[in-house]
This record gives structure tokens, C-alpha cells and sequence, in this order.
């Protein structure tokens, strides 16, 4: 295919601390079979060789880009990174960790020239634990649950589904650069659940989604490599104030009171920790 059927796609890689992580997921998106993408590396402040593993995907590729910026944040670096693509039509959102299949990006950019109705598409994931071989085969976690949240369409559907759980990890989707000119970027003020703040962002403004469950569009999402108690605290503080930005939003789709359920779930489960903690 021409490159004029090769609508470009800009792939946002923000990395902090995950040298040791970063050749493999580059490499995963060098593996692409869809040829008409750029790379954005955003180093958020670093302070491994976090650069100098980018700098050798620069020197042997021209459409890896790199960007150092001090440290700010997850939502911080995805914005810079979304700042400084070029002329895209697709944006692909993918973590220093993570993998995707090498057919990802060629097969959802088919399926959004074919529907053009749909604003995102996403696919499933795989969990996977961290080792050195990259085994992408281990480690799977029980989704069902989350799973069954995931549907297409546009509006109260989906926002109800989003008021329950977060069933988009942040590097399954596609999306159509035109979702974040119109809507905005991610809030800086969101240090985690940052994506999931954003699916239900534009949800309200009537963003539609599309699932497409396809195998060769799955992503790897890498697990079992932080500090479990640290991410905990973390998780729980920012799922509080997560709940807290839903509260508007969850009355008017009649999930209210499910959200306030959750909220209160959370304050009892940061004061548990608080306590293990001391």
C-alpha cells in the first residue's frame, strides 16, 4: 500500500525509571506491521539510561523522536509527547512496559477507515509478570469481570459500564486524533486512573467506542514490578479522588449512589492501610 493509504500514526511512549523495560516495548512497535507510524519517547526525569536506550532506537530509526522533560508525571508526559506529533490521524497510547501485537495498529486503523462512525477502538489485554525472557504467555489474570464491561457504542451504555470499572487499559485503544483536539488532553492533576478519568471525560461528550476483540490487536500489560504497598496507597488515594470527580456525572446516569458505595470503599480501605502502614 501507498503511503497516502497509510493514514500516519503517532505512538506516545512516556518513560520514567524503565530503561530496563523500554528496548522491549520499542522494539514490539518497530515490529509493526503497519509501516506509516511515528514513535514519541518522553523521558519524564529519568534517572537511569533511560536516554541513552532511546538515543539507540533514534540513531537506527528515523521515526523514533525523543523528548526530555523534568519529572511531572504520567498525564504530563503523554501530553508533551501529544504535543510534539506530527500530522497524525491516529493516536496510539502505549506505556515504557507494555507491548502490543505486531498486527495492533494495522488492523485498528483498517477497522476506523472502515467505520467511520467510531471515535476509538479497543481491544483486550494480556497480563503479564515481569521476567527477563518476556514471556507474554504467563501470568494472565482472571478479566472476566471486567471483561464483561466491555461493549461498543456511545453515551449512557458505556458511561454506565465506565462507572463500575475501568475496562480500557490505557495502550488497547486507537483513537482518532480528532477526539483529542476536540475534547483535550489528559489532566495533569490525575497521577493515577489518569486514563480512566479520560475514557469517562469524553464519554460525557458523546465519544462512541468501538470493541473489537480481534486476537492480533491485543496488548501486554506488564505487572509484579512495583512497590505493592506504596502502589496501594496510591491507588486508593487516587481512586478516592477519581470518585470524587465522578460524583456529578454518576447522578445524572443513575449510578449515584453506586459511586458514593465505592467512595466510601475506598476511605475505609485507605484508612486499613494507613494503619498497616504505621
Amino acid at each position: 500500500m501507498s503511503l497516502d493509504k497509510n493514514p500516519l500514526v503517532s505512538v506516545i511512549v512516556p518513560c520514567y525509571n524503565y530503561a530496563r523495560f523500554l528496548p522491549y516495548t520499542l522494539d514490539s512497535i518497530m515490529a509493526q506491521t503497519y509501516p506509516n507510524w511515528e514513535c514519541i519517547i518522553v523521558d519524564d526525569g529519568s534517572k537511569d539510561n533511560s536516554r541513552e536506550v532511546a538515543a539507540n532506537y533514534v540513531a537506527k530509526d528515523k521515526r523514533f523522536k525523543y523528548f526530555y522533560q523534568e519529572n511531572e508525571g504520567l498525564s504530563s508526559a503523554r501530553n508533551t509527547g501529544i504535543s510534539k506529533r506530527g500530522p497524525s490521524k491516529y493516536i496510539q497510547l502505549l506505556d515504557a512496559d507494555d507491548l502490543i501485537h505486531p498486527e495492533k495498529i494495522d488492523q485498528q486503523v483498517k477497522y476506523l477507515e472502515a467505520h467511520k462512525d467510531a471515535d476509538l477502538v479497543y481491544g483486550d489485554a494480556v497480563f503479564f509478570e515481569n521476567n527477563e525472557q518476556q514471556d507474554t504467555t504467563i501470568g494472565n489474570i482472571d478479566r472476566s469481570k471486567i471483561n464483561r464491561l466491555k461493549i461498543s457504542g456511545k453515551g449512557r451504555p458505556i458511561l454506565r459500564n465506565l462507572f463500575v470499572n475501568n475496562f480500557i487499559e490505557v495502550s488497547c485503544p486507537l483513537l482518532r486524533t480528532v477526539v483529542i483536539t476536540n475534547h483535550g488532553n489528559f489532566r495533569d492533576a490525575y497521577r493515577t486512573y489518569e486514563d480512566w478519568h479520560y475514557w469517562l471525560r469524553i464519554a460525557c461528550r458523546g465519544v462512541s467506542f468501538a470493541y473489537d476483540p480481534r486476537p492480533d490487536t491485543v496488548t501486554y500489560i506488564r505487572y509484579g514490578h512495583s512497590s505493592m504497598l506504596g502502589n496501594a496507597m496510591n491507588k486508593v488515594k487516587y481512586g478516592i479522588q477519581l470518585r470524587r470527580a465522578f460524583n456529578r456525572e454518576s447522578k445524572e446516569v443513575g449510578m449515584g449512589l453506586y459511586n458514593q458505595f465505592r467512595l466510601w470503599k475506598l476511605y475505609i480501605k485507605w484508612l486499613l492501610l494507613k494503619l498497616k502502614k504505621s
